[in-house]
């Protein structure tokens, strides 16, 4: 019993060592075909919306953030902000306990991956917003798929923190 929980905290700090590695480049995501910058687990400032009972073993709590991020078309220099919440359970079946490092890793990592595929196939010309309803879809389903019961939505949970991804103080006031 012992031996099997050291084991599964080995390969997890592999995982997350291997996630830290792969997401530790700062910068932004730019347009058509080629993608510049990566979104870093610091980014992923979670705050806790429902705490987890301690009373319960079922899957329980939750934690969320807001992202706004800049996307600049490289070809037009067109940019638009990228609004998304991304929500994960701090307990769930799969996992069990997801501890915000690893939930900020994975958030991150998982960001890259699907900004990397959905901008890296865009279109000369292709509209910002519909990148990012692509991009959207794409982190909700790579997201689930890593962490079982995450959520990328719109904005919507009050009292969460906004976290703004290459856009400069003054252009935030005009959002």
């Amino acid at each position: 019993m012992i031996a099997g929980g050291v084991r599964r905290w080995l390969s997890l700090w592999r995982f997350v060592a291997v996630l830290l590695i792969a997401t530790a480049q700062g910068g932004c995501v730019h347009g058509r075909g080629t993608v510049v910058g990566r979104i870093t687990p610091w980014h992923f400032r979670f705050k806790t919306v429902v705490p987890v009972d301690a009373n319960e073993a079922q899957p329980d709590g939750w934690r969320a953030v807001c992202i706004h991020a800049r996307l600049t078309d490289g070809d037009s220099g067109a940019t638009d902000i990228c609004k998304f919440e991304v929500g994960l359970p701090i307990r769930n079946t799969q996992q069990r306990e997801v501890s915000l490092e690893v939930a900020q890793h994975v958030a991150a990592y998982i960001a890259n991956e699907a900004a990397d595929q959905v901008l890296s196939m865009a279109q000369r010309g292709e509209m910002i917003a519909i990148l990012c309803r692509r991009f959207k879809v794409e982190y909700q389903q790579r997201l689930w798929e890593s962490v079982a019961g995450s959520r990328v939505s719109e904005c919507q949970t009050r009292g969460i923190e906004t976290v703004y991804f290459d856009i400069p103080a003054r252009s935030r006031t005009n959002e």
